[in-house]
């Protein structure tokens, strides 16, 4: 922003920091003024519940999370792509789960009416 004219960067945002803090970055310059509302990081990290006192455990936590995709990613590549034991391909194996997704032709709708054709109700079909 620009200070009015004849003044200084810190002597036109000193009031409006002083109110809602934050840190003027170059108080003397009478252009361009720089100012960040927040004067430390913790300001900013305490709008998103993030502080220091628990640096470590959020460490941990994301470590973990990091640790625990690897593993993962490793038994499902070894499961699936290594390990050959069997001789069945992944559709062989999956064929259980699958079963239950698809629609068996074999069983009829029961409680649901038939729909009635034209043939069946006695009328000619028109070309």
């Amino acid at each position: 922003m620009q200070p009015t004219n004849g003044q200084t960067c810190g002597a036109y945002l000193q009031p409006y920091a002083n109110m809602t803090g934050g840190s003027i970055y170059n108080p003397a310059a009478t252009s361009d003024c720089e100012f960040c509302t927040a004067s430390v990081a913790d300001q900013f990290l305490a709008g998103v519940s993030i502080s220091y006192s628990t640096r470590w455990r959020d460490y941990g936590i994301g470590f973990a999370f990091i640790f625990f995709n690897i593993f993962a990613a490793v038994v499902f590549y070894y499961m699936f792509r290594v390990r050959k034991s069997s001789g069945k391909g992944i559709g062989e194996k999956l064929a259980p789960v699958l079963k239950l997704f698809k629609k068996d032709a074999k069983k009829e709708n029961k409680g649901s009416e038939k729909k009635k054709t034209p043939q069946s109700q006695g009328q000619k079909i028109l070309p």
